[in-house]
């Protein structure tokens, strides 16, 4: 089996022309692929991504035809790929990401106390950091060729996805979001913000893919210590980005020295949140 993409996350396999098989793996980025790997990340990634597109099905449908063993080629049914593997069909991507936020946070926030629009929405006077928005608001960004993502318009994702899919991209975005951040309060979560990527299956219909509403793609909060006006506590991997940017601050470069304890506890985040999600815990 040769590769057909590698990415931050998961490695793309080519089973025949309409079918691919992507394997979640546990390596983990910030901004740029570390050298280490997060015990069970990929687990996480794979299985949640399963359980939203299963629930979630009925709104819009997505690349994901199984995660079934049985239905497995041989290359695949090694005890390291264990729960990490799905078949899918093969996408044709929009270059674009699809965030849906409810929540004033991250780059969105940095742009508003610079009094700068999101995705040209101006957004309301005197909101504080973390604060809950009157409506979630749809913010996509442009994937560059370089890596990166940039902010656009709604008129510039319609000039690249066409403005028919632009609108049922858009529609389908708030909706998840809105059952998903519903659905999560009952869990004792917020979802302060989700991405979502979209493409056109061999058929040439609208296809949910990637992932979704896992640690990688969302900030997950816990309700009960949600507070107004500071940052929030992530199910992510914020330690590690925090400790290597600090440290640059202080002019030290430890990308290649993360103690083994932080890699340890963002697994163990990952791991909780999935099983508050789902009510299941991943295999020991």
């Amino acid at each position: 089996m040769k590769k057909y993409y590698s990415g931050k996350a998961r490695d793309v396999y080519m089973l025949d022309t309409e079918k691919v098989m992507i394997v979640s793996t546990d390596r983990i980025s910030v901004h740029t692929l570390l050298p280490y790997e997060v015990k069970d990340k990929g687990v996480v990634l794979n299985k949640l991504s399963e359980y939203w597109f299963n629930k979630y099905s009925d709104i819009i449908s997505n690349h994901m035809i199984t995660t079934d063993i049985n239905q497995f080629p041989v290359f695949f049914l090694k005890e390291e790929l264990k729960d990490r593997c799905m078949i899918a069909k093969k996408i044709k991507m929009f270059k674009v990401e699809c965030i849906v936020r409810g929540h004033i946070t991250g780059s969105c926030y940095e742009n508003y106390i610079q009094k700068k629009p999101i995705c040209g929405i101006e957004l309301p006077l005197n909101l504080k950091m973390s604060q809950k928005l009157m409506e979630p608001i749809f913010t996509p960004t442009r994937k560059e060729e370089n890596g990166s993502d940039s902010e656009i318009t709604y008129t510039e994702f319609e000039e690249i996805v066409g403005k028919k899919y632009a609108k049922q991209i858009k529609e389908v975005s708030l909706e998840i979001y809105d059952k998903a951040y519903q659905y999560l309060l009952t869990k004792g979560i917020i979802l302060a913000d989700t991405k979502m990527e979209f493409g056109l299956d061999c058929d040439g219909n609208l296809c949910l893919a990637d992932e979704l509403l896992t640690p990688d793609c969302s900030r997950f909060w816990l309700k009960k210590d949600f507070k107004i006006g500071r940052e929030q506590t992530n199910f992510d991997r914020e330690e590690l980005k925090n400790y290597i940017e600090d440290n640059q601050k202080l002019g030290k470069n430890v990308r290649n020295n993360v103690p083994q304890e932080i890699l340890d506890r963002i697994s163990m985040k990952y791991l909780e949140i999935y099983k508050i999600i789902t009510d299941k815990e991943i295999r020991k």
